[in-house]
């Protein structure tokens, strides 16, 4: 869940780590350029528009989309066992 998680959020950061290491190597060269409001907003924009992008990218290419009955992951003789989805016809 947490890998889930990630994939979705790190696009969305994508944009402000590039902004800050571009304020980062701007003030090194003497720039004072510094976080403004509108720069923020336009970050906020970009890393909404790559999280879109990612929510889209898993759903298209989701494999279990094929259609089936999901099988929660359950306990037996001892031993946890996966969930799985198995095919519409291949049903038990």
């Amino acid at each position: 869940m947490l890998r889930g998680f990630l994939f979705h959020l790190i696009p969305l950061l994508i944009p402000f780590v590039v902004y800050g290491v571009y304020l980062y190597f701007n003030r090194r060269a003497g720039g004072e350029k510094t976080w403004q409001g509108k720069s923020v907003a336009i970050a906020t924009i970009l890393g909404l528009i790559l999280m879109a992008f990612s929510f889209i990218g898993v759903a298209a290419l989701r494999e279990d989309q094929l259609g089936g009955t999901y099988v929660p992951p359950r306990y037996e003789d001892g031993k946890i066992i996966d969930s799985e989805i198995i095919p519409t016809d291949k049903k038990q």
